[in-house]
């Protein structure tokens, strides 16, 4: 596998952009096989096994040290396994990765450096286009050092897409966007998804996520918790919220109700049984609402499952 390198000088690794390809076909496009992975004896990952499929979208969450970056960082193969394998169909897994603090040649212009990293992978004619898609053409003459973190995040997505990866690794991607720019990464990820590009992302913004991905990968102390599609997770307990009378506060509250400015509101696997249960005790309610669950809502429960409370 080929490794793409920058450096801001002889000393200084400043990003690994690109790692190099697949060969295209259906099915399962990467299989992690029972992977663990130590430091000085701590156990950071342990038997860790998931695939991905081709043009299948995953979202990657835990608490910080759950093992997260130490797993991208192994698909990446920026780090070695203890044990376990990873079987990539094709022999050339090209990865593009969009990283969490991203940093650049500081002393390229903007229009020097897309050129340098398409050039190396036979694509320096797109170079206009990809300044395009960032919204930077403007900034062609800009040094890269001058650029907002969002103006490199929508810089580096680009020229990771342009080589056309088979796997599309994405560290906190719109961390330092703007909304108008969250909204075109939104988009033309649509678009990179639609090509058969598969996606592995991290990121805090949940309602976000539930757009991003397909599926939630939720690792917790080194294992992975729950691997299940994410709208399933949003079939799966319904959020029944209404107003209703005071005196009717201190039973709602003992039946699991939290209540804030005089709306009550409860996550139920079985919402039509909930409400025959308030209807049996003549609860007068208005503003009735039942919606699925969040992403986010059901990420909390898993984090408060975590600590205890």
């Amino acid at each position: 596998m080929t490794i793409v390198i920058l450096f801001h000088d002889i000393t200084s690794l400043l990003l690994v952009i690109y790692l190099v390809i697949l060969i295209a076909g259906g099915g399962v496009m990467l299989r992690i096989n029972h992977v663990s992975k130590s430091f000085k004896g701590q156990q950071v990952l342990r038997d860790i096994t998931f695939q991905i499929a081709e043009g299948e979208s995953i979202l990657l969450l835990g608490a910080n040290g759950a093992g997260k970056s130490t797993l991208l960082k192994i698909v990446l193969q920026m780090l070695k396994q203890d044990r376990g394998s990873m079987e990539w169909k094709g022999k050339k897994p090209h990865i593009g990765y969009v990283p969490q603090a991203p940093s650049m040649i500081g002393n390229l212009t903007v229009y020097q450096f897309a050129s340098y990293v398409l050039s190396l992978h036979g694509k320096r004619v797109q170079v206009l286009t990809v300044l395009q898609d960032a919204g930077l053409e403007p900034k062609k003459k800009v040094l890269t050092g001058n650029l907002s973190t969002g103006q490199m995040k929508r810089l580096l997505f680009q020229l990771a897409v342009a080589v056309k990866p088979k796997l599309l690794i994405m560290d906190e991607p719109t961390a330092g966007m703007d909304l108008e720019a969250k909204r075109q990464f939104r988009k033309r990820l649509l678009d990179v998804r639609a090509e058969g590009i598969s996606v592995l992302v991290t990121t805090h913004i949940l309602l976000e996520a539930e757009e991003l991905a397909d599926r939630l990968l939720y690792l917790e102390d080194g294992v992975i918790k729950v691997d299940r599609p994410i709208e399933d997770i949003m079939l799966d307990r319904k959020s029944i919220s209404f107003r209703t009378d005071f005196k009717y506060k201190g039973f709602l509250l003992s039946m699991g109700y939290t209540q804030q400015e005089g709306l009550y509101q409860k996550l139920t696997e079985d919402a039509d049984k909930e409400l025959q249960l308030l209807i049996q005790h003549n609860i007068k309610f208005t503003q009735l609402e039942i919606k699925g669950d969040t992403l986010e809502q059901y990420v909390e429960g898993l984090e408060r499952e975590e600590v205890g409370t």
